[in-house]
């Protein structure tokens, strides 16, 4: 059997890879965490695996870190020069082998061939034979290759009698309870109970288990748009919030200028105070160049000045008031013949009332009154008389006194204007208030000056200026940098893309509450999904264990009869062949230092003839060194190929079986793999380039690849091709 191609994918750490092989020594270098490991294990997951009996940790376990879908694998391979095509998709679990005008798609089919072409039916047979790397020598060495023969061929050591009676009991063991009750019964009736259960729960489950598979699809569906709408939603959001950024930075850069225009302005404002600070300096000297009339002095004549304006109006005042008291006429004159006339009344009324008028001392009672009336009030208007006369001259004495206080107070006001050296008030109140108004002037300007400085010098102040230009500049670089200005976008746009952001982060939300929701039901159903896979496998599982069981039991009672010859055809060519063959490859391996090597007929020890000790030894140490050793327990293990797979030659996969061998002994490996080419198909993963030169195939990985050739020439691996069928793979169907 010949390996020809094999494509990966999504297969632990490789995601997609197709490795093209040779017939002879193929070798795969890299580094660790490369891809040795995983190729190997999906070379032989591909000629052992079971796609649709592999539990669903399995499926993960396989399936590559971030990836939503299954393994799957596609290998390609020669028997006889005939073409032949396996696929494995543990996705839908399914497997396909095609070749020759046939297609199988049975594990148990396939499974079957595959074994026979191989001449080793498990993987476990060949994991402990075909399969060779460090670690597993160092495990056969330590649990002893013996147990290990002993397993694959049945017999372990064991004496005939002993081997009888065991056959015995376990046909006993798995026929109770077949022919009637039984508390503990055999496997034979147990699976044969339980698959019976396992087809009736499948039966009840099958319903349950498409509904949860559409709420699946379903759920798949809603978790790749959600996927789609994270993305732009992502997107969108980068862009908004680096427009924001940049309005902020626009925001910023126009309050920059601003401090800017206001620093300018304020050196401007410093510029033009020192200017005026010493205008008013020129000015206060000329003012002060005569002298400057002083405020105490000023203040002093215009308060003199008001006085005589107030005594002057108050003579006004009272020459007016003596004109008006000179021009007002008598009053008492019209009281006086109101008097006389009330005395004619009075004479009257009394004459009438002699003579015995009726109204007579009426009349004379009305004249006495008037006439009391007009004496009484001629009295009162002579007494105002003499007191308005009072009055008047005294406001004449009144006016002489401020006449003449009025020449005094005009006198002494020119003297002061003497002393205030000014033609008039008004003049030195003038040169006053000027010499004030420039002295305020320049105390608002000084006040202004250190204001507008705030504390620090002109200097700090450019210095501030100079920092606030750089700041402006690189602000405006920013802006004008290609990944931001051809991303730009108008503050309405900005806005409208903060709508579109939000929106898709309400249509992420209410997915993912679908989502959840999805979970939710799925979770109810999922439970009776994964039951319905897990018994469709358990059932799967007891079917093919009945049928083995049954298989067995036929065996174990055909085997009763002919023990003997059974037990010395497998111990003998055992032996005989592993002894001859491994004798021979250690011999190559060893350069002929050690060239016997035996396994004991009892216990089936492998033991090799030392010189130095004279004696066969047993392959450990300290009788042999580490390499020695390792080399006995390779060469036991390359022979077993022969003597198991019954003449068949499968591939031999080496996982760096030779990492404790020295130059020489690594010449002498390759010495050994060109003879093993011969008739096997080798796979050597090795992390040296020590095997390079002898490689038929040169595979290179990498981290960042794979790289396939010869030593002379490297080439990239191809994709796959459907393999061509010639013919049947062989006379079965």
């Amino acid at each position: 059997m010949i390996l020809r191609r094999l494509r990966i994918q999504r297969f632990l750490g490789l995601t997609d890879a197709t490795f093209e092989f040779a017939p002879g020594i193929n070798v795969i270098v890299g580094p660790n965490e490369a891809g040795k490991s995983t190729l190997r294990r999906a070379i032989r997951t591909a000629l052992y695996g079971n796609p649709a009996g592999t539990s669903a940790k399995i499926r993960d376990e396989l399936r590559s870190w971030g990836e939503s879908e299954a393994s799957e694998l596609y290998l390609e391979f020669e028997i006889d020069g005939r073409e032949f095509a396996l696929y494995k998709d543990y996705g839908a679990r399914k497997i396909v082998l095609s070749g020759g005008g046939k297609t199988w798609d049975s594990h148990k089919l396939v499974q079957e061939r595959l074994g026979d072409v191989l001449g080793l039916p498990s993987v476990e047979l060949f994991e402990a034979t075909a399969q060779v790397a460090q670690a597993e020598l160092e495990r056969i060495q330590l649990t002893s290759i013996a147990k290990e023969l002993g397993r694959i061929v049945g017999g372990g050591g064991e004496d005939v009698t002993t081997a009888i009676r065991r056959l015995e009991q376990r046909i006993r063991e798995m026929e109770r309870g077949s022919r009637g009750m039984a508390k503990d019964p055999g496997v034979l009736k147990t699976l044969e109970t339980r698959a019976v259960a396992f087809r009736t729960q499948v039966v009840q489950l099958t319903a349950a288990a498409a509904d949860a598979e559409r709420k699946q699809r379903e759920l798949t569906q809603i978790r790749s748009q959600l996927a789609e709408r994270e993305a732009e939603f992502e997107a969108k959001r980068a862009l908004l919030e680096m427009n924001r950024q940049m309005l902020q930075d626009v925001e910023r850069l126009e309050g920059l200028r601003q401090q800017e225009t206001m620093l300018a302005e304020k050196m401007s404002q410093i510029e033009q105070t020192l200017t005026s600070l010493a205008d008013l300096d020129r000015r206060l000297e000329t003012a002060t160049a005569d002298g400057v009339p002083e405020e105490a002095a000023t203040k002093s004549a215009r308060s003199l000045m008001d006085r005589i304006a107030m005594r002057e109006q108050e003579a006004r005042h009272l020459r007016a008031g003596l004109e008006e008291q000179a021009s007002a006429l008598p009053t008492g004159r019209a009281w006086f013949g109101l008097l006389v006339l009330g005395i004619a009344l009075a004479i009257s009324g009394i004459a009438l009332g002699i003579t015995t008028a009726p109204y007579g001392w009426w009349l004379a009672l009305a004249g006495g009154l008037v006439a009391a009336i007009g004496g009484w009030r001629r009295s009162q208007i002579a007494e105002d008389e003499r007191r308005q006369m009072a009055r008047r001259q005294e406001k004449q004495a009144r006016l002489l006194d401020l006449d003449a206080e009025v020449v005094l107070d005009q006198q002494s006001f020119s003297d002061h204007l003497t002393r205030l050296r000014a033609g008039s008030l008004d003049q030195a109140e003038q040169r006053v208030r000027d010499y004030q108004d420039l002295v305020r002037a320049r105390q608002a300007l000084g006040d202004l000056l250190t204001a507008v400085r705030a504390g620090g010098s002109d200097d700090v102040l450019r210095d501030r200026w100079k920092k606030l230009r750089l700041d402006i500049f690189g602000i405006e670089e920013g802006l004008r940098a290609p990944e931001k200005a051809g991303r730009r976008l108008t503050p309405l746009e900005v806005q409208s893309l903060d709508v579109q952001v939000a929106r898709i982060s309400e249509e992420v939300k209410r997915a993912a509450d679908r989502e959840r929701r999805l979970t939710v039901e799925l979770e109810h159903l999922r439970g009776d999904a994964e039951t319905l896979t897990g018994l469709e496998e358990q059932l799967q599982e007891t079917e093919d264990g009945l049928i083995t069981a049954r298989r067995q039991h036929a065996v174990y009672a055909a085997a009763l009869d002919g023990l003997n010859e059974a037990r010395k055809q497998a111990e003998i060519p055992v032996r005989e062949v592993v002894s001859g063959k491994a004798s021979e490859y250690l011999r190559i391996l060893s350069e002929g230092r050690y060239e016997r090597l035996q396994v004991e007929k009892d216990s089936l020890q492998v033991k090799v003839w030392s010189d130095a000790a004279g004696d066969w030894v047993l392959p450990e140490e300290p009788h042999l060194s580490r390499g020695t050793v390792d080399l006995v327990y390779l060469s036991a293990r390359i022979a077993l190929v022969g003597v198991l797979a019954e003449g068949k030659q499968p591939p031999l996969l080496l996982d760096d079986p030779f990492v404790t061998f020295d130059e020489r002994r690594r010449a002498a490996a390759s010495r050994l793999l060109r003879e093993l080419s011969q008739t096997h198909q080798i796979f050597l993963f090795t992390s040296t380039r020590h095997f390079d030169k002898g490689a038929d195939r040169l595979i290179e990985l990498s981290i960042r690849g794979v790289e396939a050739g010869t030593p002379e020439e490297s080439t990239r691996s191809r994709a796959p091709v459907e393999a061509r069928p010639v013919g049947p793979l062989w006379e079965k169907s």
